[in-house]
Parts: structure tokens; sequence; C-alpha cells
């Protein structure tokens, strides 16, 4: 069966380099694209006139704008396009659930707010929301590294995102770098005994039973390119990770989302959404 892949547009300079890795994407999968289009609906006055005008519209003039924002981008893949009027992610979320999409792509939007960097309202809502793995495209800094940035918890969700990294990394001749963090030892409380040199040989255990953890997650996995183990120390793990990623200049980050339901309403884990709000690269995540 066929493959889908949702791609919500908006005209934007962004989405034309959306719609070509797009494109990439559905060759690879041998999908099929469906374009989306959202237009906020239009206001209505009490003036009667006005009510006449909105009667009129319909989807055949916005339809003709989406075919000619296309075309000249020359589409390989199968495809198709449709518009509606409403709430961008409530619509957004609607299509991939009612084609059963296996991939959503769509771009961040981000801005800056006080000094932390925010996503698009309809990107931050269709990712927590969607039920199937979300590209959430970047445009790339020209200092980058062709360094994909897997960090793993050891879940049964972080086998099928390293599979996919090492497959990525194979088509784009890039790095992978696995990263788990591990939360140091407090040894405030065994007093001085920290400033005997215990505390450093006690870590080095820790940091060997890390990396003895992530050769025994990975070793099922055919590794097929230049690849780098790392063990992180920190309590919060989405700051090291995001540290990691700068320090690095990764080019892409790929994890789990390890969704759950609270009040009807899909969050994702604390240090993937974190990520989500914070990187400034693309981020892949997969949701099972």
């Amino acid at each position: 069966m066929k493959k889908q892949i949702v791609v919500p547009i908006d005209y934007s300079v962004i989405s034309k380099g959306l719609i070509q890795l797009a494109d990439e994407w559905a060759a690879r999968m041998s999908a099929k694209l469906h374009f989306l289009h959202v237009n906020r609906p239009p206001e209505v006055s009490y003036y009667p006139g006005r009510f006449e005008q909105v009667d009129q519209r319909n989807d055949s003039k916005e339809l003709q704008l989406l075919e000619n924002y296309l075309a000249p981008l020359h589409i390989k893949s199968e495809f198709d396009i449709s518009h509606e009027y409403g709430t961008p992610y409530f619509k957004i979320v609607e299509l991939v659930e009612s084609v059963g999409a296996d991939l959503v792509i769509m771009a961040a939007h981000s801005h800056t707010m006080l000094g932390r960097l925010f996503m698009g309202s309809n990107t931050d809502y269709v990712v927590h929301h969607v039920h199937c793995p979300i590209y959430v495209y970047r445009q790339l800094k020209p200092d980058i590294a062709k360094i994909v940035l897997v960090p793993l918890d050891f879940s049964e969700a972080n086998k099928m995102v390293a599979e996919k990294a090492v497959a990525w990394a194979e088509r784009t001749e890039s790095e992978v770098h696995f990263v788990h963090v591990m939360t140091p030892i407090d040894y405030s409380y065994y007093g001085a005994e920290a400033s005997w040199g215990m505390g450093k040989a006690e870590l080095d255990v820790t940091e060997d039973q890390g990396l003895e953890a992530m050769e025994k997650f990975l070793s099922p996995i055919q590794i097929t390119v230049p690849e780098k183990r790392v063990i992180l120390f920190g309590s919060t793990s989405y700051l090291r990770i995001l540290e990691y990623q700068k320090e690095i200049r990764a080019c892409m980050l790929m994890l789990a989302g390890h969704d759950h339901t609270v009040a009807g309403r899909i969050f994702l884990g604390s240090n993937t959404d974190y990520l989500l709000h914070h990187v400034d690269v693309p981020m892949y995540v997969y949701k099972s």
C-alpha cells in the first residue's frame, strides 16, 4: 500500500525548500504527497453585501493559486492538493487522520521572544496531536556540520530512530552521534571523601556502564556510517543535548516522541518538547 505524506504549505519562502525536501522523501518512500493550504475563514459583518460576498466564495481560486505556486517546482512524485478555510492546525490534523498519513513534513516558523525560541502555533499543535512521525523543517545555517544527533534512552522506540538515523546519514554522507545523558552521582553526602579522588573514580565507572548499555542497545543495529558514542552528565537531559548539539553544530536531531494522553491531549515527553522549541536545526520525531 502506498505511503502518504502530508505537507502543509503557506507560500512563504521557506515553503519552497520544504516542498523540494518532501519530494525527495516521497521518492525514497514511494509515497504520495498531500499538499494543504489553509486560509482563515473570511471575516463576516452584519453588512448585507458582505454576507453576499462570503456566500459566493469557493475554493477554485485558491486551488488555482496553489497549482500556480507548485508548477515551477517540477515535483516528480505523485501528489494532490487541497485548500481549506478554518483553523490551520485543526485542518492539518484532520487531513493527517483522513489519509492515514505515515509522515508529516512541515516548517517550524519559529521566532524569538524574550530570548527563547518558540515554534509557530500550528507546528506546535500538530507535533503534539498527530500519531505518526513528523519532520520539523528549518533552514540550515552555512556553518552547520554533517552530523545527525540521536539522543538515546534505550527504549524500544529509540531502536527505530537509530535505524532511521543510520539510513539518513548513509544517504547524506553524514556522521551519527549517539548520545545518552546520565544524572551524575551527588557526592556531597560523602563530605571530604570526594576531594580524595574517590568521586572521580566512581564517575568513571558510571560512564563505562553507560557506554556498555549503549553498546548492548545498538548491537542489533547494522551501522554502516561513521559514528560516535557519547555519555553526557547533567541533571536535565534536554539542556545537555542542546548544549552538545550547538557544540558539534549537528545538522539534525532524530528522537522518539514518547507521547501520552493527558485530559484528552497528547503531550510529548519533556525532553522532546523542549528541544522542539529551542533547537535551530531540523528535527525528526518518531511516533508509533
